[in-house]
């Protein structure tokens, strides 16, 4: 366990900053809340949080401009530009920015008619007895081979077929997104946490037996999905159609460094959590449809903010990226380092790495601190004097060691030109795993909302 004097230090400078916020329940802080809310209803984005929070925030602090360094479908910069503001949001899953970018251009762009007609034109296509050409059929990798019936198939294929030949980069962007977004609900899959799951009807050979129930055809998924877009663009229009938010494909990693000094006034986000999940797998379908092979697979999971225990060490890269900058960088590594309740997990995990089910949770942790470490100092470097940034993360817990990742993370926080003013806390927090509870007993780890306030100091 941790040594008491280390996480006492830490905690004397952050339990008075705790409190349980009643209003934050898991319908504000995650997708649940988007459920009916047009444009954002369209994606099962469940890494996202609600058009009710962001709102909430900007309302109350009425920015210039609003950063979300993993903007996902883009519901803090389309927000935040639909009130006056200048939106930015950064978003390395490409799935997630081609959603944002079909709102953002069904708010400012396309009209219904033109969609409506779209929409009957494909329609008919799917209809037709005659089959599209082999090199239309859909893109499969390992992960995704037997997820969709045949007669799924070839209407999937009848579609990519129509969508090439369609002119309008704008029309034929959002016939994309619509065919990207049912996937899941006409496969044998379903999104289960960081696990995919098969339905038993698919031929796989499976451990367990899942039974999904009613699968509906490709083309009445996609007419209900078309029909939905059409019927939200009037909303979308009134909402959203002040402008075209700046939204960037990549990671905040190198990313943010585009960035001047000072250019926000405040940043609502919310980063992976470090808790195993690997998005290229769950959302393996909505990759291959995007044209993502193996190797694609991999290069993007090793980009993306590490948070499996897939990810390797980025250092060499970072050095690439910061190669201009080793001051900077090297001050970052350093915040990293000097935590000291952090390495005392780790030095702790390390100690029981033989028990643990996977050894490379270790390494998990090692780089998902040193990588958040680099975006907090980039954060502090951005973020107006004044500024504000609200975070929503989740602790973690590996073989009974709670990380308490509020606390390190505002710890970056304060050493990069914040103050912490509040870490507010849901209502109902998170469970361990059954294998954890079993072992260690159950222990509910802290969901939070972070306040960070950047003083008027430069760092």
């Amino acid at each position: 366990m941790i040594g008491p004097p280390a996480r006492h230090h830490l905690f004397e400078n952050f339990t008075s900053c705790l409190s349980v916020e009643p209003a934050f329940d898991r319908t504000v802080v995650s997708y649940q809340g988007n459920r009916g809310v047009p444009g954002f209803r369209w994606m099962k984005y469940k890494e996202g949080f609600s058009r009710r929070l962001v709102e909430q925030f900007i309302q109350a602090y009425r920015p210039h401009s609003v950063l979300d360094p993993f903007s996902g479908i883009g519901t803090v910069p389309i927000i935040a530009t639909g009130h006056g503001a200048l939106g930015t949001g950064i978003e390395i899953m490409p799935i997630g920015a081609r959603v944002g970018e079909g709102i953002v251009q069904a708010a400012n762009g396309v009209s219904a008619t033109d969609m409506s007609r779209a929409t009957d034109a494909l329609l008919r296509r799917i209809k037709t007895s005659r089959p599209a050409p082999k090199r239309f059929s859909f893109p499969h990798v390992r992960i995704t081979e037997q997820a969709f019936s045949a007669e799924t198939e070839l209407e999937i294929a009848k579609a990519r077929h129509f969508i090439s030949e369609v002119d309008r980069p704008a029309i034929r962007l959002l016939l994309d997104v619509a065919c990207m977004t049912v996937l899941e609900s006409v496969s044998y899959t379903r999104k289960d946490g960081q696990y995919l799951r098969w339905d038993c009807r698919s031929g796989r050979s499976l451990r367990s037996r899942v039974d999904k129930g009613p699968i509906a055809t490709f083309h009445d998924a996609i007419e209900a999905r078309l029909w939905e877009m059409i019927e939200d663009m009037d909303s979308l229009k009134d909402a959203y159609g002040r402008g075209y938010p700046h939204l960037m494909i990549g990671s905040s990693l190198n990313l943010l460094r585009k960035f001047s000094a000072g250019q926000f006034d405040m940043v609502i986000t919310s980063p992976p959590y470090a808790n195993r999940y690997d998005y290229t797998r769950t959302y393996a379908l909505e990759l291959a449809w995007l044209g993502y092979d193996q190797d694609g697979f991999a290069k993007l999971r090793q980009r993306m903010l590490s948070a499996t225990v897939e990810n390797k060490p980025k250092l060499n890269w970072l050095h690439s990226v910061y190669a201009d900058d080793r001051v900077f960088l090297d001050t970052a590594f350093t915040m990293y380092r000097s935590q000291s309740v952090l390495h005392d997990i780790l030095n702790a995990l390390r100690n029981k790495a033989h028990e643990l089910s996977n050894k490379h949770v270790i390494r998990l942790l090692e780089g998902y601190f040193q990588e958040m470490a680099i975006i907090i100092k980039e954060l502090g470097r951005v973020v107006a004097p004044g500024g504000t940034v609200i975070m929503v993360n989740d602790n973690v817990q590996y073989h009974g060691e709670e990380v308490p990742v509020d606390f390190i993370l505002s710890d970056f926080a304060e050493q990069s030109g914040f103050v912490c003013e509040n870490i507010w806390v849901l209502p109902r927090g998170k469970g361990n795993s059954s294998q954890q509870m079993a072992r260690f007993g159950r222990r509910e780890i802290r969901k939070c909302v972070y306040r960070w306030v950047r003083t008027d100091e430069r760092y």
